[in-house]
């Protein structure tokens, strides 16, 4: 996801930072999120945030983040303008800087949980009309966070929780129960560990949430978890969801583009296309990637007689939508297939398929999220560039929006990419600061020339399925003024 880069510095007038304070530890924020148009207190957890002096930076210039008047406490300022989804917050001080947590923009309103509320009974006091977002913690082992929610007739109603989407340490589960509280319908992993159920009630009626977490990563034991990092955003809502245009033609003229959708378990969506023998073909299915599906795809092209002449499954680790390259053998008809991996299907299995000339492309894949250097040092960027085709003029990687003070030359990127070290210079003068920069890929001509940015991968444990935020493009530089 593309983000917009957008420091927000926030000075409380009492803060006073040691010159090398440990940098901070960014563990969790409570509440993760927030409302459009709102001012939601936060706390943020973390190993050394006791001590005062912490500023914040937002990828959102939407979501600006404001100093409280303790020590670990923030506010998030999310403006009216402010598009729903996630965004990416930091802390850091004159030292260094924490790893980035994701933050939830919301469009309903939003309740933070009231303890005690493991059981039905705590739940019922207070139930809360359909439309809304709870903020809650697992906080200790064997915590069950219970909520009631209005229903009406007839009203599909669907339940989506993000804990391990926001990055929490957690395997969350989900169970929806009746007045008389049994069970109706249960979620646990969806095309990440987090869950999500839609239910139809066949009468107004008053329903009853469930939550509980396993271990993640994963542990011996099969015991509920929970800390104070068991940070979870639950959306309830009866609005119907967004119409996707679903268009599946038997034919394909290439290039083309096709919405479909696996409507149910053991279909297959099949598509014929002619190609001319030496076509090169890039053929790409995006369904978690971009559109939040339970769709874990697969993709196959068959000759007229049913031959596989080639096959995909992820198409990189971490990443389940399938994207091959396939060069054609020989002139004719041809059938592309696309299925889910496990034979499963519904109108969640939703997908985009391109099929198109290929063309040559690259990524930029960053060591890690931070730098940090003194007046008059130097520090090592270390990138690894992926191509995918074969390029014949020059690629150079650059840093650029460094602060003043800074230096740094652009370097060769090998054709066929690798390992590529840049090497960033501050000044013995320089100024100490903190702030985000960049590192460009650029290439030239004969290529066509584009450029793209390097990216590091949010920092987590054991990935299982995606986060709301996988990858950023706008690394931390702390610069420490020289020592007397």
């Amino acid at each position: 996801m593309r983000l917009t880069a957008w420091l927000c510095t926030l000075v409380h007038s009492a803060l006073v930072i040691p010159a090398l304070a440990a940098p901070p530890a960014f563990d969790s924020l409570f509440p993760a999120g927030g409302q459009i148009g709102t001012k939601v207190e936060a706390k943020a957890v973390g190993k050394g945030l006791e001590k005062e002096g912490f500023l914040a930076w937002s990828s959102s210039p939407q979501v600006v983040v404001l100093g409280g008047d303790k020590p670990m406490k923030f506010f998030l300022n999310i403006a009216k303008e402010a598009v729903p989804g996630p965004c990416l917050i930091r802390l850091y001080n004159e030292s260094d800087a924490s790893p980035p947590r994701i933050v939830e923009v919301g469009k309903f309103e939003e309740l933070t949980e009231k303890e005690p509320n493991d059981t039905l009974a705590d739940a019922s006091a207070s139930p809360a009309k359909m439309n809304v977002t709870f903020n809650g913690v697992l906080e200790k082992a064997g915590d069950v966070d219970t909520y009631a929610i209005q229903a009406k007739q007839g009203k599909s109603i669907r339940l989506e929780l993000h804990g391990y989407a926001l990055g929490s340490p957690m395997d969350p589960a989900m169970r929806l129960l009746n007045e008389k509280g049994v069970e109706i319908a249960a979620g646990h992993d969806t095309h990440n560990l987090d869950p999500r159920i839609e239910y139809t009630p066949a009468a107004d009626v008053t329903l009853y949430i469930q939550l509980f977490s396993f271990a993640h990563p994963p542990a011996a034991d099969v015991s509920f978890k929970g800390s104070a990092n068991h940070v979870y955003r639950l959306t309830v809502t009866d609005e119907p969801k967004p119409a996707v245009a679903v268009n599946e033609p038997k034919t394909l003229t290439l290039p083309a583009t096709v919405n479909g959708c696996i409507s149910k378990n053991g279909e297959e969506d099949a598509y014929t296309f002619t190609a001319k023998k030496g076509d090169d073909l890039q053929l790409r299915v995006r369904a978690q990637s971009q559109h939040n599906s339970e769709l874990d795809a697969a993709l196959r092209i068959e000759d007229s007689k049913g031959k596989v002449l080639q096959q995909a499954d992820d198409s990189e680790k971490e990443v389940l939508d399938p994207a091959l390259r396939w060069k054609v053998p020989s002139d004719g008809e041809y059938k592309l297939i696309v299925t889910d991996r496990f034979h499963h299907g519904s109108a969640e299995h939703g997908y985009e398929l391109t099929v198109a000339a290929f063309k040559p492309s690259l990524t930029a894949t960053l060591d890690t999220h931070a730098y940090r250097l003194e007046a008059g040092k130097s520090v090592e960027v270390k990138l690894n560039v992926k191509t995918s085709g074969t390029y014949s003029g020059k690629i150079k990687a650059q840093a650029v929006n460094l602060p003043a003070g800074f230096t740094s030359e652009s370097v060769d990127v090998p054709a066929k990419g690798g390992d590529v070290k840049l090497t960033l210079k501050a000044t013995p003068e320089a100024a100490a600061s903190q702030a985000p920069f960049a590192v460009e890929i650029t290439t030239s001509a004969p290529d066509a020339v584009e450029t793209v940015k390097a990216t590091y991968t949010i920092p987590f444990t054991e990935p299982r399925g995606d986060l709301l935020i996988m990858t950023d493009d706008h690394p931390w530089l702390t610069l420490v003024a020289k020592k007397p």
